[in-house]
């Protein structure tokens, strides 16, 4: 069974403010990672085809795919778990989320439908188009 994690992506106000985040630590590490504190302990269930799917702005509203998860001690000797994530982005159907701390596993069954890839040059914004015929019940 696959099953996935949800987080809130702190600070980013858009996915094009998750996308250029992501660049920079391509830039800098040349793979596209996150570091989060805690190690889910259903990770072999995780690295079945997961995904990790963000929350902005209070939507979640875009996933990407785990490729790997490991055990790491950082420099100040603090246990951490990495994240390797594909470098695409998939815009989901945009689902209201409650704020809450850390992450939550998140079933396939009840993730949201992908809408499309996010592409960079294209400035047609319609998620919250999507957003808003979603809470009508349309899509």
């Amino acid at each position: 069974m696959t099953l996935n994690i949800k987080k809130l992506c702190v600070g980013a106000d858009s996915v094009l403010d998750l996308y250029n985040r992501q660049e920079f630590v391509r830039g800098r590490y040349g793979e596209t990672i996150h570091i989060t504190r805690m190690f889910p302990k259903r990770f072999e269930e995780v690295l079945n085809g997961g995904s990790i799917y963000w929350v902005i702005k209070g939507k979640l509203c875009v996933r990407q795919e785990i490729l790997k998860i490991e055990r790491f001690t950082d420099n100040d000797n603090v246990n951490r778990c990495r994240l390797d994530l594909n470098k695409d982005l998939i815009l989901t159907v945009p689902f209201k989320e409650r704020p809450f701390q850390g992450w939550r596993y998140l079933e396939t069954k009840n993730s949201p439908s992908d809408t499309r890839l996010f592409d960079i040059n294209n400035k047609n914004d319609d998620q919250e188009i999507i957003s808003d015929l979603h809470s009508l019940g349309l899509v």
